[in-house]
């Protein structure tokens, strides 16, 4: 149920979330987000799918 770097990187972009972090956290995201092949943006992305997925949710209508 999780969008793959190409189909993220073809998705509308309806909505965009703005967040603050600390430049070390950001930094480690980074770090783990390129250890995974991935864009900080879209590592996030699947972050978030995984936490919906996990409380019953949809996180997205295409399979990967």
């Amino acid at each position: 149920m999780f969008f793959s770097e190409n189909q993220f990187k073809h998705m509308a972009k309806e909505k965009i979330i703005n967040i603050r972090v600390e430049a070390d956290l950001k930094k480690q995201a980074k770090k783990l987000a390129e250890n995974d092949g991935r864009s900080l943006s879209n590592w996030i992305l699947r972050l978030i799918q995984t936490e919906i997925q996990k409380a019953g949710g949809n996180p997205g209508k295409k399979p990967d």
